[in-house]
């Protein structure tokens, strides 16, 4: 478990939890460094996060594991766009409307082809780990559409499967102005991979 530099008792609690090692940030890196860091130092030949608040169940590993395990994908990220065998999405009306008008302008500037980047839940096969968290991305919220860009460019196979997604209250994102900056993290996106025309290249 990684402490992105919480000023309570987060690291003690979490160090109370059997078999946890805990990694404590000093200060506050962002969520995308926090994760990185987390994904490097972790062991295993499957290696996931998913987001603390509950949104997307624990039971969702075991549902879509089979996909890195055995299914010969490099990474699976969930998605709260497709829809499939009773998966349930339960979101205010204005939250659904803001993700759509984000993907939009998402899929136009990027050539992405995962249509929910930003579902706090991805897994990832132990070798493509290195490749496309060791070198350094984006440490804000952003960070999801860079390694997926990675990953595509790097040829690794995807796989993107419809999964459970609640909103849950009392989150620190604030919508509006963590959009704004999610928007302008895309233009930087596309400035930085600008050479690359199509998946794969």
């Amino acid at each position: 478990m990684v402490d992105d530099g919480s000023s309570d008792n987060t690291a003690g609690v979490a160090a109370a939890c059997p078999g946890a090692r805990v990694i404590r940030l000093e200060k506050n890196t962002g969520k995308g460094y926090a994760v990185a860091r987390g994904l490097l130092e972790a062991a295993g030949e499957v290696r996931l996060f998913l987001d603390a608040d509950g949104s997307v169940a624990p039971e969702e590993i075991g549902r879509n594991l089979h996909y890195i395990s055995e299914g010969g994908y490099y990474v699976f990220a969930g998605s709260r766009v497709l829809t499939g065998r009773g998966c349930r999405l339960k979101a205010k009306w204005y939250r659904k409307a803001m993700g759509w008008v984000f993907n939009l302008i998402l899929h136009a500037v990027l050539p992405l082809k995962v249509r929910d980047t930003q579902c706090g839940f991805k897994m990832f096969r132990a070798a493509a780990v290195g490749p496309l968290f060791g070198n350094g991305c984006l440490c804000g919220y952003a960070f999801d559409i860079e390694i997926l860009l990675k990953a595509q460019y790097a040829g690794y196979r995807i796989k993107e499967g419809p999964v459970s997604w609640e909103h849950i209250g009392g989150s620190k994102v604030d919508l509006f102005a963590d959009s704004l900056r999610l928007l302008a993290d895309i233009f930087r996106l596309r400035k930085k991979y600008a050479g690359r025309s199509r998946a794969g290249s």
